[in-house]
């Protein structure tokens, strides 16, 4: 059981070595991180190798990738959810992750479109990018035609009058005295009036 404990120590020290050993080619941005760097940092992460710096795993993310604590689980989640097909179409075509949830998933590390499976190989990264560009498109639900400027002030108008009318029934319902009921009468009587003109000025319904 110890052996087994101190190989597995063995292996994350390398993998933590082999990372700090290349890391000026070792790559946080998402679209450029490939799945073995992404692979090899999750390894760090739940093996908690990077104790062995004497630090946990945010300063170790700081110290030395250069990057958040947060940034770095977000590509081990990326890694986690979509696997490593992600990371290989993200560094030929730039997808993003929201991007890929979006179009059809990559099934054995090929991309489906236009009734061909396209490999995800650095000679098909044009046809990949092209593909990529139309599946976005067609995942994008047709947007709904712009209210007109008039339909949308009425929409509004109409939201402040409900709004006003409760007020004026809780005003109502409340029984003021005095000068309040006089006032809120005056109010009633004068909206009213102006609501009567307007109607007559706008003239028939039909």
């Amino acid at each position: 059981m110890k052996k087994s404990k101190d190989e597995a120590k063995s292996g994350s020290d390398l993998h933590l070595g082999t990372l700090l050993g290349r890391r000026q080619a070792f790559s946080l941005v998402a679209a450029r991180c490939s799945a073995a760097d992404a692979a090899c940092l999750r390894e760090i992460r739940d093996q908690k190798s990077y104790r062995s710096l004497g630090i946990g795993w945010k300063e170790f993310c700081a110290r030395h990738l250069g990057a958040s604590h947060a940034h770095a689980n977000r590509l081990i989640g990326y890694l986690n959810e979509f696997g490593p097909a992600y990371f290989d179409l993200a560094q030929l075509t730039g997808i993003s992750p929201d991007e890929y949830r979006a179009i059809a998933p990559v099934k054995d590390q090929a991309i489906q479109y236009d009734g061909q499976l396209i490999a995800l190989l650095p000679e098909n990264a044009e046809r990949l990018a092209a593909a990529v560009t139309q599946l976005r498109r067609q995942a994008v639900p047709t947007a709904a035609a712009p209210q007109s400027s008039i339909a949308e002030r009425v929409r509004r108008l109409e939201q402040r009058t409900s709004q006003f009318v409760r007020e004026i029934s809780e005003l109502t319902h409340a029984q003021p005295k005095g000068a309040e009921r006089i006032r809120l009468a005056s109010l009633l009587i004068g909206t009213r009036e102006k609501l009567q003109r307007l109607e007559t000025e706008f003239g028939p319904m039909v």
